[in-house]
């Protein structure tokens, strides 16, 4: 055991001899760096076309889909509910964090600083009044959404 734990900490420590595996990672990358490089956006000017969608509709992908109603957002064949405020968009669902936050306890007696059994402690709206703080939980939901058909070709004329 002992001599198994030194020689993976010297391995560790002094790194071990170079294998096949490796070299053939380092050939990889050298083969990846003398690979052409690849524009992925076109230029209209270069293809010799400009494409457009009817009016009403919007181009996503290459495709033409009807304009999502007023808070929504489409992305392809689906118009996203866009989040209510203070909520992050992370893709199916809307999401707020948990807060917590100390309490307005300035109406409270001595003897009763944080305002337990009474009501001299006050906390923002949305808040969960707990005493000597205030407690916002944290809550997701489903974001709403409706499909908008299959894409459509754009019109493309040669100019």
């Amino acid at each position: 055991m002992a001599i198994t734990l030194a020689v993976t900490s010297l391995c560790l420590a002094v790194g071990c001899a170079t294998g096949e595996d490796d070299l053939e990672a380092e050939e990889t990358q050298e083969e990846a760096a003398q690979m052409p490089e690849i524009q992925t956006g076109v230029d209209e000017k270069a293809t010799g076309y400009q494409c457009a969608c009817a009016a009403g509709e919007e181009m996503q992908a290459g495709l033409c889909y009807p304009k999502c109603r007023s808070g929504y957002v489409g992305e392809g064949p689906i118009c996203w509910e866009t989040c209510a405020s203070g909520f992050t968009d992370t893709g199916f669902f809307c999401h707020r964090n948990s807060h917590v936050t100390s309490t307005n306890t300035s109406k409270c007696p001595w003897y009763n600083k944080c305002g337990l059994g009474s009501s001299c402690s006050t906390c923002p709206s949305g808040y969960k009044n707990d005493g000597c703080t205030c407690r916002r939980d944290a809550y997701i939901y489903a974001q709403p959404s409706y499909g908008r058909g299959v894409g459509k070709v754009p019109s493309c004329n040669s100019y």
